[in-house]
């Protein structure tokens, strides 16, 4: 069946069209490889790691995950099968699934013993000794953000073990659903942070990136406030990489008041992105009555009048050599303007040279806005403009 899918595919999709790369990357850095895969049936079959704080049951020998949170953590692997000819573009995981270019083929859990031992082995064997987390936001089920985990591993291309923290964030509906959303996102925040101690103090990645997007971006907060309790973490000595905010649902007041401290404190560096046509940014901001730290109206041509962004850019003004600020509006083009982060070829260019380490003069997308008291700001492009 997959072999006829696969040609049918071929007919369908033409040429794919993989993320461009800057030349421009430091050339003394060893650059990231491909992503491990294997080949079935015409399609490639990743494996992820992941951990959950759904509630786990079993069907027919099966595993699956509901929408209830659980009393703790489910960790594991799994592998997806995904059609090498898919492009960048919309992202429906359902749709995806039912048109055969992406599936969840298995799914197993391990021990907690047998997980980090597995993890400390994948992280020991990559190029850079590296571990990318990546945590999604509202909406889908544990199989769909698997799904668009894949999809992202497999558009991105990069030769580190992946790891999905995945939330019970399938909540649907009227404004309240949201709020009972946003308190899951928040109390999941604690598992996060307890699974990153873990993996900081017995994984021992030399690289640890942490990838978040929606009201994900909540629950990597709520972790950094649960880690910055600890005395070990919370040392001169930082235990992070890289942090991405994309489209971050998070109050300005509280990531300006508490979070802005804890991630500057555990991570060498904190890039946010930022856009003005967010409306699912917009509707949260209508739903908890508070100014949404993804939505930025900013003035370019009058560089002297940016109110809706000084919070933002007085956070960079007290860590400017830890904070990037990208304005990715010119490029997001996508429905509602809010998933950027998975459906723009340009986003996977920048985000492979943070990943790299990569300076952001280095990404021609990038125009330098400079505005006041030394502070400068990132305005993403594409290439015909």
């Amino acid at each position: 069946m997959r072999k006829i899918l696969a040609v049918a595919f071929l007919l369908l999709a033409g040429c794919s069209t993989a993320p461009l790369r800057t030349a421009a990357i430091n050339r003394q850095e060893k650059l990231y490889r491909r992503f491990p895969s294997e080949e079935d049936g015409g399609y490639k079959i990743l494996q992820l790691f992941y951990a959950t704080d759904r509630q786990a049951q079993e069907k027919d020998g099966e595993l699956y995950f509901t929408s209830n949170m659980a009393d703790g953590l489910t960790v594991g692997t799994l592998k997806t099968s995904i059609f090498p000819g898919l492009e960048i573009g919309r992202v429906v995981p359902k749709r995806l699934k039912k048109r055969g270019a992406v599936g969840v083929e298995e799914v197993v859990r391990l021990s907690d013993q047998d997980f980090v031992k597995s993890l400390s082995r994948a992280v020991e064997d990559s190029p850079h000794k590296s571990l990318l987390v990546f945590v999604y936001g509202y909406h889908d089920s544990f199989e769909m953000t698997a799904i668009k985990t894949s999809y992202f591993a497999y558009l991105l291309d990069v030769n580190t073990p992946l790891l999905l923290f995945d939330w019970p964030g399938d909540h649907f509906g009227a404004l309240g659903v949201y709020k009972n959303a946003h308190a899951v996102a928040t109390a999941s925040g604690s598992y996060l942070g307890k699974l990153l101690a873990k993996i900081i103090r017995e994984v021992r990645p030399k690289k640890l990136a942490i990838a978040s997007s929606s009201l994900g971006c909540q629950v990597v907060c709520e972790a950094f406030d649960w880690m910055y309790g600890q005395e070990d973490l919370a040392d001169s000595e930082t235990e992070i990489s890289h942090v991405v905010l994309a489209a971050p649902d998070v109050s300005k007041n509280e990531f300006n008041n508490k979070f802005k401290d804890e991630i500057t404190a555990l991570a060498d560096k904190l890039t946010v992105y930022v856009s003005s046509n967010d409306r699912a940014l917009l509707m949260a901001r209508v739903a908890d009555l508070e100014k949404k730290l993804g939505l930025q109206k900013f003035k370019l041509e009058q560089n002297d009048q940016f109110e809706e962004a000084r919070d933002l850019l007085y956070l960079k003004s007290l860590a400017p050599d830890k904070i990037t600020i990208i304005d990715v509006t010119p490029v997001n083009r996508v429905k509602g303007g809010h998933t950027y982060y998975i459906e723009t070829p340009e986003f996977y260019d920048d985000f492979y040279m943070r990943l790299s380490g990569a300076s952001s003069r280095f990404n021609r997308r990038l125009h330098l806005v400079n505005v006041k008291e030394n502070v400068d700001y990132w305005v993403m492009y594409s290439e015909q403009e």
